[in-house]
């Protein structure tokens, strides 16, 4: 998985891509695992990114992220065993970004998690742009055990 995420990554910066802004954000997460038993939690999650210059079709534009998600605490509960579970870690996403008007866009993202929920993730959601440097996101993400609402502010450097 990790290789495959470098080569991702070589093949954005092969193509010629040059960032047109970076930004950074973070936020909150109410995540699910999807084995029976186990809790919801409440984690957090940080993130860089860089809006390319490659657009796709018609306004739709690029970007690729990086971060790390703490997924809080899984509770397990039963007659034999009672423990907790949290799978953190790190991931790499590329974003798509097609403008609805101004202040509104809808987002996709395909990307890799690399920590204890390794294997693919992909998500869709939307952002709202408060003013030229700021956006609220809320989206939907799934990885291959847990799936989450995330609500994150950005903040364009």
């Amino acid at each position: 998985m990790k290789r495959l995420a470098a080569v991702l990554l070589a093949a954005a910066v092969s193509t010629g891509a040059q960032a047109e802004g970076p930004y950074a954000g973070g936020g909150i997460g109410f995540n699910s695992i999807d084995v029976s038993g186990f809790d919801s939690a409440i984690g957090f999650q940080f993130f860089g990114g860089y809006d390319l210059d490659i657009v796709l079709g018609e306004n739709v534009t690029t970007a690729v992220e990086v971060g790390y998600k703490m997924s809080g605490d899984f509770d397990y509960n039963s007659n034999f065993v009672n423990g907790s579970v949290s799978l953190d870690g790190l991931w790499f996403a590329g974003v798509a970004r097609h403008p609805i008007n101004d202040q509104v866009s809808l987002l996709g993202r395909l990307g890799l998690d690399l920590g204890d929920d390794d294997g693919l993730l992909f998500g869709f959601g939307g952002e709202y742009t408060v003013s030229d440097q700021v956006g609220v996101r809320a989206e939907y993400i799934i990885r291959s055990d847990t799936s989450a609402l995330e609500f994150n502010l950005t903040y364009r450097l």
